[in-house]
């Protein structure tokens, strides 16, 4: 465990505990630079088989350990996607994953699936992954604000050659209106331009990666046709959006969406959304709506 003695919600207190009374926790204070570099520093100190990342302010079931080391064992797969949600402070649920589709998947239907999230989602935390995998090919977290997710887990699908997936929920990830991830701006927007495009220089440097451009735009339209989803929900005005929106049109999106074979690569909804996002009146009306029916993209 790595904790931050800066935390205000005691989970610094928790996870010395933790070490002082059982054996097989280690705890180590964090440095600073955010999430990336926090997640490095405990994958550098880490020394069993397996990694899982939990965030601080969200929690696990109790058997999440026992029966992912099962499988792992079992399987000898990369890594294991299992099911999650997302919850409020009272610990009602707003989204939950699960049911996935494919049981396994293999080589290049890896990286396909994680580049269009179908199966494999952008969150890191809802998997465990073979620490020896993650060695051999180097995969740590970019140092990059906010976005890092999309990075790394497309990183580790590219270079998995085997994966698996169980359907039960062992992940609750706490949803707070404050969070970096919820608190949508222009600036958020730029950051995550600067890390789809690491991403995309990551992807084009590897040989043979021509086969993977109508993929990587697909994936960039997707991702940022999201965002402005949340953004409707999440930006404090009209101004705010019409600021992010801006910062996606002057950027490779329009050339990206407007390719024929990027396009036939994303859903209906998806292509919906791309349509809709680029009237501010229009999808902000949407999210009020949805609002008032307690509908939300979490």
């Amino acid at each position: 465990m790595v904790g931050d003695p800066m935390s205000n919600d005691c989970s610094f207190d928790i996870c010395k505990s933790y070490a002082e009374k059982y054996v097989n926790f280690s705890f180590y204070i964090s440095p600073t630079g955010g999430a990336s570099a926090v997640r490095n520093y405990g994958f550098d100190l880490a020394i069993g088989s397996y990694i899982c990342y939990v965030d601080g302010d969200d929690w696990i079931e109790p058997t999440l350990c026992s029966d992912m080391l099962y499988v792992m064992e079992g399987t000898k797969v990369d890594f294991c996607s299992f099911g999650f949600d997302f919850c409020r402070d009272n610990g009602s649920v707003l989204k939950k994953i699960s049911n996935f589709k494919n049981k396994f998947l293999y080589g290049q239907d890896i990286f396909r699936a994680a580049m269009l999230d179908d199966d494999i989602y952008t969150v890191v935390w809802n998997k465990v992954y073979r620490r020896s995998f993650l060695l051999e090919h180097c995969l740590y977290f970019p140092n990059v604000k906010i976005w890092e997710d999309i990075f790394y887990t497309r990183k580790v699908a590219y270079f998995s050659q085997s994966t698996s997936f169980e359907s039960k929920v062992y992940y609750h990830a706490l949803v707070r209106p404050g969070s970096a991830s919820r608190n949508i701006t222009e600036i958020l927007f730029l950051n995550g331009l600067d890390l789809l495009r690491l991403e995309r220089d990551f992807i084009f440097s590897r040989t043979k990666a021509h086969k993977y451009k109508n993929l990587f735009e697909a994936h960039f339209v997707k991702q940022l046709t999201f965002f402005l989803v949340k953004a409707a929900f999440q930006a404090s005005s009209l101004t705010e959006y019409k600021k992010c929106l801006k910062v996606v049109m002057g950027s490779e999106f329009n050339k990206y969406k407007n390719n024929p074979k990027s396009k036939f690569l994303l859903s209906a909804k998806v292509k919906i959304a791309v349509i809709l996002v680029r009237y501010p009146l229009a999808i902000l009306s949407i999210a009020k709506l949805s609002k008032l029916l307690k509908i939300s993209p979490y």
